[in-house]
């Protein structure tokens, strides 16, 4: 029996849903500090692997215009493959049609490599990511896999063939481009590549304050460069950017791209320096 004026020993209700009050409010800080520390580490290793990925890329477009015997020049029309191909189709127009300058395209020729005779054609380009993935077999090495939260980003892709004949001439530049080989390989050379342009399949992107020209040229007489003035070198700038867990990851920075001018040092001339 309780003597008058004791206190049971023991919490009260409404001590019971203050202490729950307060736990739940020590949880949710808890939750969302481990969580917030989740998504920065992620970022950051997302971060990490766009940069080192665009990079890389970069570099090897590099060491290709340094090889190259012919750099097309802006205004040149190309028509990758005759077909309405995923892996070569123009994110801006939707067909296979590109033209230099106009549109984001690098194309140059090599000349053959050590032991063949045959010269190389290379270009490079960007293709909607959503339209690679659905356009290439779901287990092909050259698929990536699905990201539907980043579709209407970029892949930047490689397109390899080798020419019928000899471009080799008795004049540099030639007096009129090397026709582009059909039946080339496209490859993706690097992925989640920031549009350039500001269109509805970019939307979520790319807006007008980050738009930028991925590859520009220019000719050693400081004019414009054209079919009888020879490209001297090209500017490749870059950017990458990825939906990762709802936020845009845009690299190197909301604006700017990685930029690298690259002189050809092998053009006209038939061995490579």
């Amino acid at each position: 029996m309780n003597r008058p004026g004791t206190r049971t020993a023991g919490l009260t209700l409404v001590e019971l849903l203050v202490g729950m009050a307060l736990m739940g409010v020590i949880l949710l800080a808890l939750v969302n500090f481990f969580g917030q520390s989740s998504r920065i580490s992620a970022q950051s290793s997302t971060r990490a692997e766009l940069q080192q990925e665009m990079l890389n890329a970069q570099q090897l477009i590099v060491g290709k215009l340094k090889e190259a015997w012919y750099v097309y020049p802006p205004g040149q029309a190309i028509a990758m493959v005759s077909t309405n191909a995923p892996t070569s189709r123009n994110p801006t127009t939707g067909n296979q049609n590109w033209t230099v300058n106009t549109h984001p395209i690098l194309a140059m020729i090599l000349p053959p490599a050590a032991g063949t005779t045959a010269y190389r054609f290379l270009a490079y380009y960007p293709v909607k990511r959503s339209v690679w993935v659905t356009g290439t077999a779901a287990t092909s090495w050259r698929n990536p896999g699905p990201d539907d939260s980043n579709g209407n980003a970029w892949v930047l892709v490689e397109y390899r063939a080798n020419l019928a004949s000899s471009p080799v001439g008795a004049t540099f530049p030639p007096s009129s481009a090397p026709a582009v080989p059909m039946g080339g390989e496209a490859n993706i050379l690097s992925d989640y590549v920031a549009p350039a342009v500001a269109i509805t399949e970019t939307s979520g992107f790319t807006t007008s304050a980050n738009t930028y020209t991925m590859f520009t040229y220019a000719a050693a007489d400081g004019n414009p460069p054209s079919a009888t003035n020879p490209v001297s070198s090209v500017t490749i700038n870059l950017a990458v950017a990825r939906q990762s867990r709802g936020t845009l990851l845009r690299l190197p920075n909301a604006t700017d791209e990685y930029s690298i001018t690259v002189y050809p040092a092998n053009l006209g001339k038939v061995a490579v320096n």
